[in-house]
């Protein structure tokens, strides 16, 4: 009888053990797939859109800033040198509220920057002088004017790259285009134009316009900001990007 009591009670304490250390094999499994989500898993899923802008600085820039400012957007502009000069507290601003700032080129006329590789080198040089002499801002990313695909530098693609990384210099294009520059855009074709393809990607790269004449991406920005919030998509400047944004290697 007694032998009978201590089987039952010892049985009794090897189930109990066992059903602990399962417990706690299957606690430590949660925690562990709780440690991957909050790390790596959920980093490399997490979706940021990024805002850029070419051929500024302009009239509106300032504009645009009041409403990446209010959001709490950071954003990439892509400058033109020649119109620097005037708008130095523009650049300054942009610096200082975290924005990013790419070279795009001097004077954005194709026939005078792509003439040959030398030429536009210097040209993209030049910005990037201007912008570390006056502002101690050192670029790196350019993004050629019509984008890494135009007919004009067909003949020196390679060579160009090439010439730009070996200074530090990464070239960026899109995958989104807001096609605000061609035509006559509306508040809706813009929207489209974006919505159309940015849904496709966790890291769409949206290239607008900051000349004087898109006044109708300035007042759709805040939409466009308004709707990727919506969906989900935080902001960075491009270079934070996982990998730089290459036509065909989206």
């Amino acid at each position: 009888m007694f032998f009978e009591i201590m089987l039952c009670v010892f049985t009794l304490f090897l189930v109990t053990m066992l059903s602990g250390c399962e417990r706690t094999e299957q606690k430590d499994k949660v925690v562990d797939v709780i440690a991957k989500d909050n790390g790596k898993n959920i980093q490399n899923t997490k979706k940021i859109a990024y805002l850029t802008f070419d051929d500024g600085p302009s009239c509106l820039t300032e504009k645009y800033l009041d409403i990446l400012e209010s959001e709490g957007v950071k954003a990439t502009f892509f400058v033109i040198g020649q119109q620097i000069n005037g708008e130095e507290q523009t650049i300054k601003r942009e610096i200082s509220q975290g924005h990013e700032i790419g070279v795009h080129t001097y004077c954005h006329e194709a026939d005078r920057i792509y003439c040959n590789c030398d030429t536009y080198y210097k040209d993209v040089i030049k910005v990037k002088n201007i912008l570390k002499k006056q502002f101690d801002y050192d670029a790196g990313l350019v993004r050629f004017p019509w984008g890494s695909a135009n007919t004009y530098i067909s003949s020196y693609r390679d060579n160009i790259i090439q010439r730009f990384k070996n200074i530090g210099l990464e070239y960026a294009d899109w995958n989104v285009s807001a096609e605000d520059s061609v035509g006559n855009p509306t508040q809706t074709s813009i929207m489209q134009n974006i919505r159309k393809d940015y849904v496709r990607y966790d890291e769409p790269v949206i290239l607008m316009h900051d000349s004087g004449a898109n006044k109708m991406t300035l007042s759709v920005l805040n939409n466009i900001i308004l709707e990727l919030k919506e969906k989900g998509y935080g902001f960075d400047v491009l270079s934070k990007r996982s990998k730089c944004c290459h036509f065909y290697e989206n």
